[in-house]
């Protein structure tokens, strides 16, 4: 029998709960989520309200959100999505920059717990916020204990060092790219040719090329609306990725609903062929001029209801917005 269970996605961003690396526990009842974190100083309180108005921070550890009767489903999406950030190839993204940039890694080795890692400037090394225990050996070496997955881990990290396409998760890269592009709407198309990603952008100045370049240090500002990246020979690989993920209707939402006044500020999701329409309570909550940077027709019907033009895929868009809202 199919479970009738909705597929509901936690669409909250992490770094409003202060970074995976701040989320100890997750907990839920029937309409909270409870999490236990690291430092409840770093939960952005103000900020998740625009997704859901009832936040409460229990004590200096933990935190509880009223999300409604999806609680269990998004305690259990926040559940994979820990356990995906946990996985080899995520790590071995998340450590690059740590250990100075991919150029100033030389070698990967590993023994049972520990990455033995061979670099040109150990004092390029001082993020300690994943691993506490880093050892610099030598000026050339480095040891990051990180327990029982230091062989993925080390293999990982040598194929993503080495441009190798065997089992590479190109979904990684592209995650780990939006944000230096500056966000999901600040990238209007995607090429490449052999060896580089080629990106169209609204604004370059937006586009944070000290940060790229600790993962490809070959970036180029072509024009004020244009950025070559030399990725090497798993390019291709690469920009399919970043085009499914910008064409993801979960990041879409994820971008909207702070927009349109949160979660609860809407009653209603309808759309026609290329409109997405909502019915909402508060009106002066909508942030029209923000929505535009995204969707730039957008209508006030009346008090209560807005109409966003989205193009072609409005149906699949308001399929989206309705696990959230309904």
């Amino acid at each position: 029998m199919e479970s009738n269970k909705k597929d509901v996605k936690f669409i909250l961003p992490m770094n409003l709960l202060g970074g995976r690396e701040n989320i100890v526990k997750v907990n839920n009842c029937a309409t909270r989520l409870r999490l236990e974190v690291r430092d409840v100083n770093k939960v952005n309180a103000e900020e998740i309200k625009k997704y859901y108005p009832a936040v409460q921070k229990i004590s200096d550890k933990e935190v509880h959100i009223v999300v409604g009767t999806n609680a269990s489903e998004l305690a259990e999406s926040l559940e994979r999505i820990i356990a995906f950030d946990d996985n080899a190839s995520n790590m071995a993204m998340n450590l690059i920059p740590m250990l100075g940039g991919k150029e100033n890694i030389v070698k990967v080795n590993n023994c049972a717990t520990r990455l033995r890692l061979e670099v040109k400037n150990a004092d390029k090394i001082n993020e300690e916020k994943y691993y506490p225990v880093i050892q610099k050996i030598s000026p050339t070496e480095v040891h990051v204990v990180v327990g029982i997955k230091a062989f993925d881990l080390a293999d990982e990290l040598s194929k993503i060092l080495n441009d190798s396409d065997d089992n590479t998760d190109y979904s990684n890269r592209a995650w780990l790219l939006i944000p230096m592009l500056g966000g999901i709407e600040n990238i209007v198309k995607v090429n490449n040719c052999a060896t580089r990603l080629r990106l169209e952008v609204k604004d370059v100045n937006k586009v944070n090329v000290d940060e790229i370049k600790k993962y490809y240090p070959a970036v180029q500002k072509i024009s004020d609306k244009e950025v070559h990246i030399v990725v090497g020979t798993s390019v291709s690989e690469l920009a399919e990725d970043l085009e499914k993920l910008l064409g993801s209707q979960t990041l879409k939402t994820s971008l909207l609903l702070p927009l349109v006044g949160g979660i609860d500020n809407i009653t209603k999701v309808t759309n026609c062929a290329t409109r997405l329409r909502l019915e909402i309570k508060d009106i002066n909550k909508v942030n029209i001029e923000d929505i535009k940077k995204y969707y730039p027709a957008v209508e006030t019907i009346n008090n209560n209801e807005i109409h966003i033009v989205v193009g072609t895929d409005a149906s699949e868009l308001a399929k989206e917005f309705k696990k959230f809202v309904i």
